[in-house]
């Protein structure tokens, strides 16, 4: 620590409160920390307080905070909208972002009009920041482990069938079993699911179809029937001698390509020797229900997505004699990952409300 006390004949200078010289000697327990409230060192006190401050700036290393705004900002693609999910201001964010770049000596983001890019570097960065945030999130949840704490954060992805229907009544009751359990639900199709369990931003999924990975376990979780649907006041509705090719030349509204739904709908055509073209695609199975319910086509959808519908009497399932489109839903996890308490508590619950025939198939394919 360097001395305080002023030498005579030597020049007395005043560093401003808000110096960055000064931030860092009070973050650091040298000069300028009480008692010496007014700042004023002597001039060699100054040089060895600026020579060390430099040396200092150039050896800082990566800052998790600016990782994680940094992290915030590329998934955002934006710093505003960054702002709003850290809950910090917008000028807080782009200094963050600039001291970090100026840490690592690269930019970070191109700005084109009012949109933001990474760049190369950037992407880099990007890369390296999910999977160390990842690992600290991880090294949380094994501390409170540790600790026998209960709850936590737990990330799950899980495709629309699932996602919609079947977990968030399990979500709810591990809230009730672990009340400090804090669940973020991410919706999509399985591909995407499935590379943010490769790169570890999320804990555990249950996906309709996607292809396997050897990195990946999967644990049969239920069988997905599908139904086709129409109106009731539709002519179908009261067909019983309804065959594939019947089905084929009807007014068709399809789930759009790179569903699970849809890849087992055409795959059940195909085995027909079928192909049916559609009338309408639609991104989601309530868009569908409506459309159907409005008489604009039929439709065939999983029978937990319609069961309320039917029952209510908005849409009448249509027997098939030779066309029986199935998923399997799949519990999916990394290999190497560490469960936690969170997860496994989720995976009991999993295997509680599926039927027994469900447990019994765990693969890790090695095909990507």
């Amino acid at each position: 620590m360097l001395s305080r006390r002023s030498r005579p004949g030597l020049s007395v200078g005043l560093v401003p409160a808000r110096s960055p010289l000064l931030q860092f000697c009070h973050q650091n327990g040298c000069v300028g920390c009480p008692p010496n409230p007014r700042n004023r060192f002597s001039i060699r006190e100054l040089r060895v307080f600026i020579a060390g401050y430099d040396l200092y700036s150039k050896n800082k290393m990566l800052n998790v905070h600016q990782l994680k705004i940094f992290h915030t900002v590329a998934r955002a693609g934006s710093f505003s909208r960054a702002a709003e999910e850290l809950r910090i201001t917008q000028p807080s964010v782009s200094i963050q972002v600039r001291e970090l770049e100026r840490t690592l000596g690269v930019e970070l983001f191109d700005q084109i009009g009012k949109r933001i890019f990474l760049t190369e570097a950037g992407k880099i960065l990007e890369d390296y920041a999910v999977r160390v945030l990842g690992l600290l999130n991880e090294a949380e949840h094994a501390i409170r482990d540790v600790k026998g704490a209960t709850g936590g954060h737990l990330r799950v992805g899980a495709t629309s069938v699932p996602g919609v229907y079947l977990l968030p009544p399990v979500l709810g009751q591990l809230r009730e079993r672990l009340a400090n359990t804090e669940v973020t639900l991410e919706i999509g199709f399985a591909r995407p699911i499935q590379e943010r369990l490769l790169r570890n931003e999320l804990d555990i999924a249950v996906l309709g179809g996607g292809q396997r990975h050897e990195a990946l376990v999967h644990t049969a979780y239920r069988t997905d029937e599908m139904a086709v649907v129409a109106a009731p006041r539709n002519p179908l509705a009261s067909r019983r001698d309804l065959a594939a090719n019947d089905l084929a030349r009807e007014r068709l509204i399809f789930r759009e390509r790179g569903s699970g739904m849809r890849d087992a709908i055409d795959q059940a055509f195909e085995a027909q020797g079928l192909s049916p073209l559609p009338a309408m695609e639609l991104s989601s199975i309530e868009a569908i229900i409506h459309a159907v319910t409005a008489d604009l086509g039929v439709s065939i959808l999983s029978h937990f997505a319609v069961e309320e519908a039917v029952q209510r009497g908005h849409l009448a399932i249509v027997p098939v004699s030779d066309f029986h489109p199935r998923q399997t839903l799949w519990i999916v996890r990394h290999r190497e990952k560490r469960m936690s308490s969170v997860a496994r508590a989720l995976l009991d619950l999993l295997a509680e409300t599926s039927p027994p025939a469900a447990n019994v198939s765990t693969v890790t394919p090695a095909t990507a």
